[in-house]
C-alpha cells in the first residue's frame, strides 16, 4: 500500500477531508498531498487553498479538545456529545506526525501533476472534488494503465453533524472503494493498454524494421527487395499512424 496520497480537492467542508485523511492515516499512510483543482483563470483558486488548509486546521484542533465545529456555525464549536472515541483516536493517531502538503492547480496542470504524484507511487483520493475534475483524472489515469483512485463512502444515514466523523463509524458503515477496480474502469484500461505500445517497444520495432530493409538491400535481387520494400512502407505507414497511440511511460 501507498504511504503517500493525494487528495483532489475543491470542497470547503473540513468533514470530509478530516475522515479520508483519518482511515488512510490508521492504515499507515504518513504524507497527504491536498491538491486544490480549479478552472482556467480562476481567480480565488488560492483564497479556496487557504481556506481549506484553515478550516482544516481549526477542525482538527477543535477535536482534540474535545469540540466540534459544524459547517452552518463553524466559527462557534461546540462540546462533543460522545469525547470518548475522539480521544482514543487521536491517542491511537498521532496527528502531528503526518507530513501535509498544499497545492494549487489549475485543471490545465493536472496532468503534469498527475505524472509526478504518479511517478512517486502515489494513490489518489477523489472524495472532495467536482464532476468536472474528477472526469479529467479519471481519464487520464486510465490513458496511463490505471493508479488507485479512492473514495470514501459513509452507508448509514448522514446527519451531518459530529456522528459522521470516522472515530464514530462503524467498520460497516464505511466504505473505502478503489475506482481503479470497478469492471468498467478495468475494462477501460484493458482497452486502452491493448491500443497502446511502450516508447521502448516502438523503437525496437523501428531498429528491426530499418535492419531488415538493409539486409534486404544487400542480400536479395532487386525485383524481390522491390515487393519487401512495398509491404515494409504500407507498415511504416501503419505505424506512423499509429504512433498518437505511444504511450510514454512516466
Amino acid at each position: 500500500m501507498s504511504k503517500r496520497l493525494v487528495i483532489l480537492a475543491s470542497s470547503p467542508t473540513p468533514d470530509v477531508y478530516f475522515n479520508v485523511i483519518s482511515h488512510n492515516a490508521r492504515q499507515g499512510v504518513n504524507q497527504f498531498v491536498i491538491a486544490v483543482v480549479g478552472m482556467p483563470g480562476a481567480e480565488s483558486l488560492g483564497q479556496t487553498r487557504l481556506d481549506i488548509e484553515h478550516r482544516l486546521h481549526a477542525f482538527v484542533n477543535s477535536l482534540m479538545k474535545g469540540e466540534y465545529r459544524p459547517s452552518a456555525d463553524f466559527d462557534n464549536p461546540v462540546a462533543l456529545s460522545r469525547p470518548r472515541p475522539m480521544k482514543d483516536f487521536f491517542d491511537e493517531v498521532s496527528w502531528g506526525d503526518l507530513d501535509f502538503e498544499y497545492k494549487t492547480l489549475e485543471e490545465e496542470g493536472l496532468r503534469d501533476f498527475l505524472t509526478q504524484e504518479r511517478a512517486a507511487k502515489a494513490a489518489f483520493d477523489v472524495t472532495a472534488c467536482k464532476n468536472s475534475v474528477l472526469a479529467g483524472a479519471v481519464g487520464w489515469l486510465v490513458a496511463k494503465g490505471g493508479s488507485p483512485m479512492k473514495t470514501f463512502e459513509i452507508k448509514k444515514k448522514m446527519t451531518h453533524g459530529e456522528s459522521d466523523l470516522y472515530p464514530y463509524l462503524k467498520p460497516a458503515e464505511i466504505g473505502y472503494r478503489d475506482l481503479s477496480e470497478s469492471t468498467l474502469l478495468q475494462k477501460a484500461t484493458w482497452r486502452v493498454n491493448l491500443a497502446t505500445i511502450n516508447r521502448r517497444k516502438f523503437w525496437s520495432l523501428a531498429i528491426v524494421m530499418a535492419l531488415g530493409m538493409g539486409l534486404a538491400t544487400w542480400l536479395l535481387p532487386a525485383n524481390v527487395t522491390a515487393s519487401i520494400f512495398a509491404v515494409l512502407a504500407t507498415l511504416a505507414t501503419v505505424l506512423s499512424a499509429a504512433g498518437i497511440f505511444i504511450r510514454y511511460p512516466d
